[in-house]
């Protein structure tokens, strides 16, 4: 345990030097439990594993569901926390440290971004967080970031709190830490009820530097005198969500993910395709605009393993996997609606982007 212009002629983007490891937009799976077992050992649907520590009354496989969120969504995660003071939850894909070890050269920047459901107000005092755990026997957390439902903050108390998470060494000792993300102790990043929101962290392996952004903050931490940096040159070895029970709760709360991937980059591209380090190869889509299918052509002999599509609002609609890897590919977008999609299409040699018109 355990602990990824707009006119009729082909429009071209360029490479960046940056890849996707995991991803997961929730659609193919199907509407249920998502886990066959609780022990972390049996993968279920879509490869992933699920894992309850001991606590709470409430530990079935419906914890973990995917429901119908409707909309640009379409199916999502619904995680469930413990209903108690202990129990948490942990839901991860195994197979990051060869993905991560099959990287391009460079790219040592590991990069998570997510979609997530703030719910409805409540008493309960779960919190829903992300982490990227070491590839150690005994993890660290190396990044990561969480929402906790309520928080006492200077005696004051907040919903949906929004805190950042890495592993320092400080007195009185070593291990996890919080970190506020607001511009004083006092000013918390708090997210609205009821609200999808997208955010994300990194860790870099070479630094050990972490980074988070979102609604509203966009921090990052090198370490310091007080907090020397102790994780850089560890490897990432595995990427969970977790809902953590809360001390002294007694309410079980619910919250949403979709639209989660990881990457692996050599420069800083969280929340945007913008300020990456390109390269000159040239990807091709076309028909431009088009009505049902339209081809990615690299131009070179590059090949197309996988290309995600995204609308304008950053919500991944469609995931495209390819066993037989070539330099084209046709894509089918026929069950999408009418507007402007961006394309991330991964190949052998990077990660190039691109948008296609459906009218």
């Amino acid at each position: 345990m355990k602990k990824l212009l707009l006119s009729l002629f082909m429009i071209s983007s360029s490479f960046a030097y940056s890849q996707i490891l995991q991803s997961e937009d929730f659609n193919s799976l199907t509407v249920g439990d998502i886990g066959t077992d609780l022990t972390g050992v049996t993968p279920g649907q879509g490869g992933w594993l699920t894992f309850n520590s001991t606590g709470g009354t409430n530990s079935a496989n419906s914890n973990y569901q995917i429901v119908v969120e409707g909309g640009d969504f379409g199916n999502v995660f619904q995680f469930t926390g413990s209903n108690g003071a202990t129990g948490n939850k942990f839901m991860w894909k195994s197979g990051l440290p060869a993905v991560w070890a099959d990287r391009t050269p460079g790219n040592n920047i590991i990069e998570v971004e997510f979609d997530y459901f703030t719910g409805p107000t409540t008493s309960s005092l779960n919190s829903f967080r992300v982490y990227i755990y070491s590839a150690e026997a005994s993890p660290k957390v190396l990044a990561g970031m969480g929402i906790a439902k309520n928080a006492t903050i200077s005696a004051l108390p907040f919903t949906n709190v929004v805190s950042g998470f890495a592993h320092w060494t400080s007195t009185p000792g070593t291990g996890t830490y919080s970190f506020g993300l607001g511009p004083a102790t006092t000013s918390p990043i708090v997210l609205p009820v009821d609200t999808w929101v997208r955010m994300g962290f990194s860790f870099n392996v070479t630094t050990g530097e972490v980074k988070w952004k979102g609604p509203g903050f966009d921090a990052s931490f090198t370490g310091s005198e007080a907090f020397p940096v102790v994780t850089a040159g560890l490897e990432p070895g595995e990427i969970d969500f977790i809902a953590i029970a809360g001390t002294g709760n007694t309410v079980a709360s619910v919250s949403k993910f979709d639209n989660y991937v990881a990457k692996a980059s050599n420069t800083d591209t969280l929340l945007s395709v913008d300020g990456q380090n390109l390269v000159s190869n040239a990807i091709s889509a076309y028909p431009n605009p088009t009505k049902d299918k339209f081809v990615v052509d690299t131009n070179n002999e590059s090949q197309i393993k996988a290309i995600v599509i995204t609308d304008l609002n950053g919500r991944v609609v469609k995931n495209v996997n390819f066993e037989n890897v070539a330099s084209t590919a046709q894509v089918d977008i026929s069950d999408l609606n009418l507007g402007v999609y961006f394309l991330t299409i991964t190949t052998d040699l990077g990660v190039g982007t691109s948008k296609i018109i459906k009218n």
